[in-house]
């Protein structure tokens, strides 16, 4: 086990109507003169846009918004955040919405406390060394921005995805209230499903041995997302499912599961992936599930030495019985391809509009700084087959 240090500074204030600890957090925090950023027009016509407000106002708190912020946030929303921040003298930013508000916020918080150009600390030329405060308002379960010290930013014109990581990016606290995300629509709750499971896969299949306790804890949380998200197709409505899945969303990254003990490295279904949503604007819980049973197929063929891990999900997760090693890890992929399947995720690149030309370009740009990848590296002819054993 690798040396670690636990610290989870984001303070969860979860369940109905804990919007009410917004504005004396905000005051705790030092916030006075808030940014209040968004996206769409949802929270306005579900309540929380109004539930917000209220609290900013009854508590005397001056705000400044910024709505519209769009899906896999471009860096023109985040330079408009900054632009805001600056010319009004904000002092903290109150997040309110699912990962692409929650991610540009936190690229604001950066940027806001910088004097350059933010593309600096989003493309790692320069450090991030203060940040303004924030918080955030969930009402999309997935990304596990809420509780974590990182966001996706898109750059250029070939819609490049770049993270910025930095503990003091964390959020101050975060509003879960499970009821928030009733009215998400089928399609991207169950994107948010496939987006969790992939964080706690990715850490989960890692070339590290003798991290017992979080591998355990992973394999709790992902069989609460296998049991939880059926029930949200059958009852959007269902408090205590969507309570789970929120709650698996926020403790996929927290820190408990989170590389606890183990190298700290990039997720390369997250790397195939964000190419794939960059190219197509695909929801990125979508891409993940649409590569990640071929980088499993991948890596078992390319690193075999790992198939008791991917035997041990299989029985752990999906309590596969099988007692060869290599056909248990066939049947767990084949088992997690059911499950995204039963939710209602494509099976098939192809069936989700990628063009097979497409591929070579996909594996170009993915592995564009390098190799990616943990147990096996994946360099562009690699890549190449993965995306092409997903098509």
């Amino acid at each position: 086990m690798e040396n670690f240090i636990f610290n989870i500074p984001t303070r969860a204030y979860f369940g109905k109507g804990q919007i009410e600890n917004l504005a004396s957090g905000i005051k705790e925090f030092g916030g006075s003169r808030v940014l209040l950023a968004y996206g769409g027009g949802s929270i306005k016509s579900n309540g929380i846009y109004q539930a917000v407000i209220d609290q900013l106002n009854g508590a005397g708190i001056f705000y400044v918004e910024l709505s519209g912020i769009k899906p896999n946030p471009p860096i023109e929303d985040v330079y408009e955040g900054i632009r805001l921040m600056k010319e009004n003298h904000l002092d903290f930013i109150v997040a309110v919405g699912g990962g692409s508000a929650l991610d540009a916020a936190k690229a604001m918080a950066a940027g806001a406390k910088y004097d350059g150009d933010v593309f600096d600390l989003i493309s790692s030329k320069v450090a991030v060394s203060d940040a303004a405060p924030l918080a955030t308002v969930l009402t999309m379960a997935g990304t596990g921005s809420e509780m974590d010290m990182g966001g996706v930013i898109t750059v250029g014109e070939n819609h490049k995805k770049y993270a910025i990581l930095h503990p003091l990016l964390n959020p101050k606290f975060s509003i879960l209230d499970p009821e928030y995300t009733y009215t998400v629509p089928e399609h991207h709750t169950m994107a948010g499903c496939s987006d969790i499971l992939s964080h706690l896969m990715e850490q989960y299949l890692r070339p590290d041995v003798g991290v017992d306790v979080p591998d355990r804890m992973n394999e709790g949380v992902m069989k609460a997302v296998l049991d939880n998200a059926p029930k949200l197709r059958h009852n959007p409505n269902n408090y205590n499912a969507r309570a789970n899945i929120m709650w698996a969303s926020s403790m996929a990254l927290a820190g408990f599961q989170f590389m606890m003990g183990k190298q700290f490295g990039a997720f390369p279904v997250h790397s195939l992936g964000h190419e794939l949503s960059s190219l197509n604007d695909m929801t990125h819980g979508i891409t993940l599930a649409l590569i990640t049973p071929a980088w499993m197929r991948f890596t078992l063929i390319s690193a075999p030495q790992y198939t008791s891990m991917f035997a041990r999900f299989a029985r752990n997760v999906f309590g596969v019985i099988e007692t060869n090693d290599a056909k248990a890890a066939l049947v767990g992929i084949e088992e997690l391809e059911s499950f995204y399947q039963s939710i209602g995720m494509p099976s098939r690149m192809r069936d989700a509009g990628v063009e097979k030309s497409q591929l070579e370009y996909l594996a170009e740009k993915a592995t564009e700084f390098g190799d990616i990848g943990t147990m096996s590296p994946i360099n562009k002819a690699q890549a190449l087959e993965i995306y092409t054993m997903a098509w």
